[in-house]
Parts: structure tokens; sequence; C-alpha cells
């Protein structure tokens, strides 16, 4: 089987977009002037840094477990990291990307996130919700494909 120069397709890495690549996306989206210790990748999890926002634009910050996520750093082929006061691109609600489990996942399952970045299927009270899985995980490290819906509510009693 040949590969022609046309045959383009959407590479699976974390934090890469996933079934439908046209997707509206949070561009120009800043990153917190207080993320100076370690930068934002491919795949992490992000929350609004209102503390440190600017007027007009989007700041954004890796989020605690406990916040309330707005979305997912997107893979850039370009850069690998993003420092403070950058310019990253965010998958936010309703888009779809692919994500690292923690664990094995059954798809439709609600995901949470752990705080290495890795979404899990787990309901633990006051942590953020990231989204819904739409494939299964077998295992751990393995990538998921998500559907990015960012909220908090109590876990189940």
């Amino acid at each position: 089987m040949a590969i022609s120069l046309t045959n383009f397709r959407i590479e699976q890495v974390d934090g890469g977009l996933a079934l439908l690549p046209n997707q509206p996306l949070l561009q120009g989206c800043q990153v917190s002037s207080a993320q100076t210790e370690t930068p934002l990748v491919a795949g992490d999890i992000v929350a609004i840094d209102g503390t440190n926002a600017k007027q007009g634009i989007i700041t954004v910050k890796k989020a605690a477990v406990t916040d309330t996520p707005l979305g997912i750093v997107l893979t850039d082929p370009i850069k690998t990291s993003f420092a403070a006061l950058d310019r990253v691109s965010v998958i936010p609600v309703n888009c779809y990307c692919y994500k690292t489990a923690n664990a094995n996942i059954t798809a439709g399952a609600k995901l949470q996130f752990t705080a290495d970045g890795k979404v899990a299927a787990t309901s633990t009270a006051q942590n953020g919700y990231i989204g819904i899985a739409l494939t299964n995980a077998t295992a751990a490290d393995q990538l998921i494909i998500v559907q990015v819906q960012p909220g908090m509510e109590p876990a189940a009693a």
C-alpha cells in the first residue's frame, strides 16, 4: 500500500484534536504571569486565572484538581512548552481530543483529572470534571477520546 503526499491524518497525541479537525478553539489565550515554575505543555488541563488576568485577554494557568477547568492545551507542532505570558491555544467545551488515561476507563464515564494531568473515571468530592470518555482504556497511559465538558459538581455519595 502506497502513501501519497496528500495522505493527511490526525496524530494521536495527548492534547491533539480527535474526530473533527475543524473544531473551534480558544486561540490567543495567555499563560498566567504566575505560571513561572513549570511551563504548560500539550495536554495540560487549564483553568482561568482571574487574579492575574489582563483586560480583554483570557489568562490561563495549570488547573489544580479542585479548580473548575476551562479546557485542554492544544498540541503545537512547533512549540513544545508555554512559559508565563506566552500565547497558547485551548481546546474548549464540546470539542474532542485525545487524553492519557490514568487507569482502566469505560466509554461513557464522566472524567475527572489527576494532578499529573491524566484523566480518571473517579468521583472525588470537590474535584473538577473535564469531560466524558468516548472510547475505552484497558490500561493506564493509553490515549482515549474525550468530549471536553468541563465543570464542577459534587461527587456521588
